[in-house]
């Protein structure tokens, strides 16, 4: 999908607009949400799984569907 052009749902047509989805985490820190491959594995030394990108939802004006969609990260 290119910057600027207008998203529709799938159930009725209409028009979306983008959401924050807020997860929060330990201590009530808001973060945006991530996502990582599926075979992705947790870092050794730190843990974590290496992160492709963040998830951006769309809700829709008329009938209040939420759409997620994965943004991958610009060095990927």
């Amino acid at each position: 999908m290119t910057p600027g052009e207008e998203r529709k749902c799938p159930d009725c047509a209409s028009g979306m607009h983008p959401i924050r989805l807020i997860d929060k985490g330990h201590g009530g820190i808001h973060t945006d949400l991530e996502y990582s491959l599926a075979e992705a594995h947790r870092s050794f030394w730190l843990g974590q799984y290496p992160i492709e990108g963040k998830v951006v939802a769309y809700m829709c004006d008329r009938c209040a569907r939420i759409l997620l969609y994965g943004e991958p990260s610009k060095s990927t």
